[in-house]
């Protein structure tokens, strides 16, 4: 008999905490909303699992195998059985250092596993019968693959609104959301859906759950009660919410309320034909794997260096440098990168890097599955289709983030998401990842 139990944390940094997502330094000066983290564990007769999914831009393998081990200390019988995840929010706090040394802060990430124990133990407390549904919906408006054939054979990401050299999208977008419903005595007690766009919408130095929190907002709204909501990123590594066919601002927390509505009136719509999943026993399942790293060559090191050369009095700006702005070129964009490709070198890691993609199974009939990065779209797609489960829901940001994972033809054409830098992954990884990804859905 399924039994599942749902808790949350609030998890919304103090004043002044450094904000993740741009190249610049942001301190949070309020908040737009509360960040959480939701916990949702499932059983079925001796089978156990968990899923943990924050608020936050990214939680890297060290960070998950800090909290998987005071789990594993309060909790051993979640141990191994349980996914970490984020939601990807740009407007959340560090949880590592990425552009210095200094923007984590200890205390902040200490608190946010002591609340993941809690958040889990409250969770198990509150098992309880439960049935599982489920379904998909599509939406294909509020997504866009960001990157861009351009007229002079390049790729670009996130060219500018009505540019006239674009050509066309290099890529595909993902418009199926998987929907998952836990029903208790005839009422929905959890949804949890599956969405491939970036949590990049409100820009500043305020605190937001982005567009996912927005959605869940909404769609308690409508329903007339606090079903939580748990957001699963799908691959989005190469998808955002910008429309540049339009010359609409779309960097605003009024673009993430917008974008959370269009998202909850798709999930909403499609409720009435879920159906109910039958299935035998939860099992869990999960591979450590080598993601080596990027290299470059003699050439692109040489070039990269006479960048750094001529722009090495270029100096950061004091406004957030977005997406769009990295597009532009700026002699410090320039100067950013280039330095970022010769780390691949000046900076090249000593020892390998492992990582972990994990599954949880519901019978035959549902998987959910983690990456550990940001995959592109087309990554996705490939492990659903492959899938042997009618139903395959993809944790992208899972378990780990290594970054912007792409397949081969998407390496050495351009679009920031592929240039190298250091701890960028190979190229070939994103192929491998489908592998691996499809051994623990065996």
């Amino acid at each position: 008999m399924l039994e599942f139990g749902f808790s949350r944390e609030d998890i919304t940094p103090h004043y002044g905490i450094g904000l993740c997502g741009y190249l610049n330094p942001r301190h949070n000066r309020g908040a737009y909303d509360r960040l959480s983290l939701k916990a949702v564990v499932f059983k079925d007769g001796e089978g156990i699992a968990a899923l943990v999914e924050y608020d936050l831009c990214l939680l890297t393998a060290k960070l998950c195998r800090r909290i998987e081990a005071a789990v594993a200390e309060a909790l051993p019988e979640l141990a191994g059985k349980t996914i970490y995840a984020a939601t990807h929010t740009h407007t959340g706090p560090y949880t590592t250092a990425l552009f210095s040394d200094d923007c984590t802060d200890a205390a902040y990430i200490d608190e946010l596993i002591q609340k993941s124990v809690i958040a889990l133990r409250n969770a198990k407390l509150s098992l309880a019968p439960a049935e599982l549904f489920a379904t998909t919906t599509q939406c294909s408006t509020l997504a866009f693959n960001r990157r861009y054939l351009m007229k002079n054979g390049k790729v670009l990401t996130n060219p500018g609104k009505l540019n006239p050299d674009v050509v066309k999208p290099d890529g595909a977008t993902d418009p199926l959301i998987p929907i998952l419903a836990l029903k208790q005595e005839g009422e929905i007690r959890l949804l949890i859906v599956n969405i491939s766009n970036h949590a990049d919408t409100v820009g500043g130095d305020f605190v937001s759950a982005d567009w996912p929190g927005r959605m869940e907002k909404e769609i308690q709204y409508q329903m007339g009660y606090d079903v939580p909501v748990i957001s699963i990123t799908a691959p989005q590594g190469n998808i955002n919410h910008f429309n540049i066919a339009t010359d609409a601002d779309q960097t605003s927390y009024a673009e993430a309320c917008r974008i959370g509505k269009g998202y909850a009136a798709a999930v909403l719509a499609a409720l009435y034909q879920l159906r109910k999943v039958e299935f035998q026993g939860i099992s869990t399942d999960s591979i450590t794997f080598e993601a080596p790293y990027l290299t470059v060559t003699d050439e692109e090191y040489a070039e990269a260096k006479a960048i750094c050369e001529k722009y090495k009095d270029a100096v950061k700006p004091d406004h957030d440098l977005t997406s769009e702005d990295i597009a532009k070129g700026t002699p410090y964009v320039q100067k950013y990168f280039a330095e970022a490709l010769m780390g691949c070198r000046d900076r090249a890691p000593k020892e390998k890097r492992f990582e972990q993609i994990s599954s949880i199974k519901f019978g035959d009939a549902v998987a959910l599955v983690t990456l550990p990065c940001e995959p592109f779209v087309e990554i996705g797609q490939a492990i659903r289709e492959k899938s042997r489960f009618p139903l395959t829901l993809l944790v992208a940001l899972g378990m780990g983030e290594i970054g912007y994972v792409g397949l081969p033809r998407n390496y050495g054409n351009g679009g920031y998401e592929t240039l190298p830098s250091a701890g960028k992954a190979s190229q070939f990884l994103g192929e491998q990842m489908i592998d691996y990804a499809l051994s623990t859905l065996k």
